[in-house]
């Protein structure tokens, strides 16, 4: 009977000794944190004191914004003595991470914060390339409401149930991502998804933070450029086929544009995800004036286009699906101007719609702004 135990409790005390040893490397690994991001901050935000109620905050979007914040004071300071101030912190090449960062150096929240972006998510690398399949693990465990729930009363468990993430270490001051010279589109795909639930993970955080400061979050949508056109079309979306068809479509387009209509209804049926196609039937679509056709799917031509260097559709429904789920206001800028959008030009480049579309904009959001303020 003692030969047959002695080898069960040696087998016994390894697996206790290993399992220990793998508790002990995963509790050392992992920083507690109850929301598994994949970076960290090296250094804290510089303390910041605001000076007015109101402050904007993002990325180039954001602080374009800022630039017509006299009307939206305007707008919001009718029949009061002094006009309201209006501070922005919004920064080129800050993505919605970064802005978060900035907020928690605010020794006092404004009481209104208005927040615009989401076309700078990729500036920066804040996740690498290989840690990818875990952090869509730490944020599955994440989002299993049982889980969430033991980590906001037990934080420190978050050490155990994470898998440990070699987190990119960001610095103070802002360095741009190096574009990938190999795999380029197959990184950028990979990187997509991750980034994409990276967003609304920070806008969640963003709305979640608010609550806590009682400041008053409103959201905006980015406005895009339907007549810009997607500036890389995906490989897995082109063949020899697809090039001819667009080629052909091209030359019709100059001769008969009700026969070149009725060739793209027919091949964006046939072949899904081509940026370059979608573009080309959204504008031969706004020629003919079926201009409700013709914003749907040139938004489609935007959440296709495989390069990231504006915000897309894609990251406007998102904010809009955090608005609806956490009751926030919903400033939707974007459907203003696609709602101007005709045969006339709406954007004066690429990024930026035209300054009246901006007037109009802080015109509307100040008007709702004084009902909320009962002004």
């Amino acid at each position: 009977m003692k030969k047959v135990l002695t080898p069960l409790l040696i087998i016994l005390v390894i697996t206790v000794v290993t399992a220990g040893f793998f508790v002990t490397r995963r509790y050392i690994l992992n920083p507690e944190q109850i929301v598994p991001f994949p970076y960290a901050f090296e250094q804290k935000a510089q303390d910041l004191t605001l000076d007015a109620p109101i402050l904007i905050i993002g990325d180039s979007m954001g602080s374009y914004l800022a630039k017509f914040a006299p009307t939206l004071a305007h707008s919001i300071s009718i029949n009061l003595e002094r006009p309201i101030k209006i501070q922005t912190i919004a920064t080129p090449g800050h993505a919605l991470h970064r802005s978060l960062h900035q907020l928690k150096a605010l020794t006092q929240w404004p009481q209104i914060l208005i927040y615009q972006g989401a076309s700078e998510e990729f500036y920066e690398n804040k996740f690498l390339l290989s840690e990818i399949p875990k952090i869509k693990e730490n944020f599955g465990r994440y989002k299993d409401d049982r889980i969430e729930t033991f980590l906001l009363l037990y934080p420190w468990l978050s050490r155990l149930i994470y898998e440990p993430v070699k987190r990119v270490k960001l610095p103070a001051h802002l360095v741009r991502a190096e574009t990938e010279v190999q795999d380029e589109e197959k990184n950028y795909l990979k990187k997509l998804e991750t980034e994409l639930l990276l967003f609304e993970q920070h806008l969640i955080e963003l709305v979640l933070r608010s609550k806590d400061r009682n400041s008053l979050l409103i959201l905006t949508t980015t406005p895009i450029n339907l007549d810009t056109p997607p500036k890389k079309v995906c490989n897995f979306t082109r063949t020899v086929d697809i090039e001819a068809e667009i080629l052909s479509l091209r030359s019709l387009l100059k001769i008969s544009p009700k026969e070149a209509y009725n060739k793209s209804s027919r091949l964006i049926k046939q072949y899904s995800g081509n940026a370059d196609l979608l573009y080309l039937h959204g504008q031969v679509s706004k020629r003919l004036g079926y201009f409700e056709e013709a914003v749907n799917t040139l938004l489609n031509a935007s959440a296709y286009d495989c390069s990231p260097w504006r915000a897309t559709e894609v990251h406007n429904s998102i904010i809009r699906k955090v608005s609806r789920e956490h009751q926030v206001l919903l400033f939707d800028f974007a459907k203003l101007v696609e709602n101007e959008f005709t045969a006339n030009t709406t954007f004066f480049d690429e990024l930026h719609p035209q300054n009246l579309y901006y007037d109009k904009g802080m015109e509307q959001l100040g008007m709702v702004i004084r009902s909320i303020l009962k002004l």
